[in-house]
């Protein structure tokens, strides 16, 4: 048998090959898990919208600060870009994806300077990308329609965002330890 089409990996290539697969594959699992909690988000009723018209959950959002914690800025960019055009292929119109678009990086930016105040809890960090995300759709949603006047409802979903964040910042709270103690069985 002729075995001139193996490559003879070094340890250290072989290391670093098993250490990206693994990233990747745990990578892709968030992105899965987002997609989940982004289609359960839309077949459970929504508590909120009595309250705050248009308002939901976020639940994909969770996935989104679990990766900022435990992955940094870079990979969870790549992660939510690919929810995003995912999900947006799933909910349908352009929109929808310019709506994502403009509340999930500006969540995750704002979430990342967030992480970068000392001191700041998790619910903190999950309040201050809620606040963002509401902003940047509202920012979208002015520009589709052209009236300004639309960042009107701000305070409406200040509220909102006050109370999604919560809850968002809780369940992280307590599904962190979770992800970090399989993150540390997937490298051993």
């Amino acid at each position: 048998m002729n075995n001139t089409y193996l490559v003879n990996f070094t340890y250290r290539e072989e290391y670093i090959l098993k250490n990206n697969t693994r990233k990747l594959v745990l990578m892709s699992l968030m992105v899965a898990y987002s997609l989940a909690l982004y289609l359960l988000e839309t077949i459970i009723p929504n508590p909120m919208i009595a309250i705050f018209p248009g308002a939901k959950l976020g639940l994909s959002n969770i996935i989104t600060l679990l990766c900022l914690i435990n992955f940094g800025f870079k990979d969870t960019f790549k992660i939510l870009s690919v929810r995003i055009i995912l999900s947006s292929i799933f909910a349908g119109p352009v929109s929808y994806f310019l709506f994502s678009i403009a509340g999930g990086y500006l969540s995750l930016f704002g979430m990342y300077l967030a992480t970068r105040i000392k001191d700041f809890s998790t619910i903190g960090i999950s309040i201050c990308g809620a606040i963002m995300h509401n902003i940047g759709q509202l920012l979208v949603a002015s520009i589709i329609i052209v009236n300004i006047s639309m960042l009107s409802y701000l305070p409406f979903m200040l509220g909102a965002s006050l109370a999604t964040g919560i809850f968002i910042g809780f369940v992280v709270k307590f599904s962190d330890p979770l992800l970090k103690k399989q993150i540390g069985q997937l490298t051993k």
